[in-house]
């Protein structure tokens, strides 16, 4: 099991069989196909009444969502066992959603209810939510201006029938990286962030960058410091909206810091000693780095633990 939150979707995309609509058809009316349902961007979630007991994601049949089926957005997600899933965005549907019929249900933000549900629960969210959202964000052409988009592929295409465009889900590449100076890494603070919390640096890759470029740029960008050479280590979908987390080591050739304030407003040069206080809470300073969730916090785990 990946450790990484967001990395371990099941689901068999079964990409050769979006386009197949007598596919889809008979796979929508299928008394095992299941439907992760959405509004305003948050999933359905069965929240357990029992301590110590894992929320779940609210799987609906066609029977509980069929008269929403004709103005929502629905999305295939792939396949687990023979069981067909989909994702159905209720946001725009003009029917009233009764929630009496889904006992113990509740709208939640992704964020909040990631860490109390399964890996592979957190999985199928990832790309069902970042579909969702692509979908509901993508209504016009872009190049036409005023056509509206026809949503194919079972939701994971759109073209526009005035040009000719074709439009893909958009995945934003996000480099993470930890600079490493001999026995020490250094963790940077923006000020958008809570107080006292520190974290690895991020930033977007730009056109023509490798994730190499990406990483030099960006350090040197941000704290003024050399990389002399990039170790990838993994990966993290990111649904909010739709990035995809590569998270790297990064040697430096020194140590002096020289920060740009619009994006770092402070750094520091942890040993790993310092990074154990606090973990334990025994920071001198109360010092704290992003929950497990968060891909920053797995790398800076896997520093401390020479991984």
């Amino acid at each position: 099991m990946n450790k990484i939150v967001f990395a371990n979707n099941p689901l068999d995309r079964m990409s050769g069989f979006r386009s197949d609509k007598d596919w889809q058809k008979a796979n929508l009316l299928d008394n095992e196909t299941r439907f992760v349902v959405f509004h305003s961007g948050k999933p359905l979630i069965h929240v357990s009444s029992e301590p110590g007991s894992n929320s779940t994601i609210f799987l609906a049949t066609y029977v509980q969502i069929k008269n929403f089926i004709e103005d929502a957005y629905l999305l295939f997600l792939g396949k687990l066992k023979n069981k067909s899933y989909y994702a159905i965005d209720l946001s725009k549907s003009n029917k009233d959603f009764d929630k009496s019929a889904f006992p113990n249900c509740k709208f939640i933000d992704l964020r909040s209810i990631a860490q109390s549900i399964s890996p592979e629960d957190t999985g199928i969210l990832a790309q069902a939510k970042s579909m969702v959202e692509w979908n509901s964000s993508n209504i016009f052409c872009t190049r036409c201006e005023s056509s509206r988009l026809e949503t194919v592929d079972a939701g994971c295409k759109k073209i526009c029938k005035n040009c000719n465009v074709e439009l893909f889900p958009r995945v934003d590449p996000v480099v993470i990286m930890l600079p490493i100076f001999k026995d020490k890494c250094l963790l940077g603070r923006q000020k958008i962030f809570p107080p006292r919390m520190f974290s690895a640096l991020a930033g977007f890759l730009e056109p023509g960058e490798t994730i190499e470029d990406a990483v030099i740029r960006e350090v040197k960008e941000e704290v003024g410091l050399n990389v002399t050479s990039v170790d990838y280590k993994f990966t993290q979908p990111w649904p909010f909206p739709s990035q995809l987390m590569i998270a790297c080591f990064c040697q430096t050739d020194g140590d002096a810091t020289d920060l740009d304030q619009d994006e770092i407003e402070d750094a520091l040069w942890l040993s790993r000693e310092d990074l154990n206080r606090i973990f334990v809470g025994k920071s001198p300073d109360r010092i704290w780095i992003p929950p497990a969730m968060a891909v920053a916090h797995q790398l800076i785990v896997a520093w401390m633990h020479n991984k």
